[in-house]
């Protein structure tokens, strides 16, 4: 496909609004930010977080590390960062302001 025909521009042009830049494996991520965004909603952080996700979420974030969180996996690592010093205004970049070596 040449890159300068107009099917190939609205292809990019699609992309281009429709990607959003995800820093490390997306599933962590994705839990990290619904806990940042939890805690926004609620004003504070929560006592307690109970997490329910599918098979896939919970195979993908048991096996890779959570970023900014000094090498830690799984579930608990993904929410505790969101939670804690996630920016829910960040999207799939929750805990990229939090100062760690993994960026």
């Amino acid at each position: 496909m040449d890159r300068n025909s107009p099917e190939y521009q609205t292809y990019v042009k699609i992309l281009e609004k429709e990607l959003i830049c995800a820093m490390g494996c997306t599933e962590p991520v994705a839990l990290a930010y619904c806990a940042a965004k939890a805690r926004s909603v609620l004003g504070k952080i929560p006592d307690r977080i109970e997490i329910e996700a599918s098979g896939n979420i919970i195979k993908n974030v048991k096996s890779v590390v959570v970023p900014n969180t000094g090498g830690r996996k799984g579930i608990a690592a993904a929410a505790a960062v969101g939670v804690l010093g996630g920016n829910e205004e960040a999207l799939l970049l929750p805990s990229a302001a939090l100062p760690g070596k993994d960026h």
